[in-house]
């Protein structure tokens, strides 16, 4: 339970700079809605990575390790495959002056994918030894 309120607050704060990104490059700078939602999610997932390594999923002394890296990166692509399809579908659907809440929808969809995919592959524990998988 700990785990999930961790991976909520740094979820969170990683919506909170994504978000910002995103509506700023769409409103400010003109950029397509779906590459917008991109750009903040990239630049969140960067953050959001250390934070959950050194915290969230902390399992002893952890350390940054370029095995969950890799894999935090591969489960980025599922979860921002989910967050593009939903924000382009829902664009698609809706106007422009809506942007605001098609962000929110894509990043309430990724927000879950992603939680499943950091739990079960990214940072879970190996069966038999109970340690976290480098």
């Amino acid at each position: 339970m700990i785990e999930a309120a961790r991976f909520f607050v740094v979820a969170s704060i990683g919506l909170t700079l994504d978000l910002a990104v995103a509506w700023c490059a769409a409103r400010l700078l003109g950029t397509p809605l779906w590459l917008a939602a991109v750009a903040g999610f990239a630049i969140a997932a960067t953050m959001n990575y250390a934070a959950h390594e050194l915290w969230t999923f902390r399992k002893g002394a952890r350390r940054l390790s370029r095995g969950r890296a890799l894999r935090y990166a591969a489960s980025l692509m599922v979860t921002l495959s989910a967050r593009v399809v939903t924000v382009a579908t829902l664009a698609a659907l809706v106007s422009n002056k809506h942007a605001l809440p098609v962000l929110l929808a894509g990043a309430g969809v990724s927000f879950f994918v992603n939680y499943a995919t950091s739990k079960r592959f990214v940072f879970r524990l190996d069966d038999n030894t109970k340690k976290a998988v480098r």
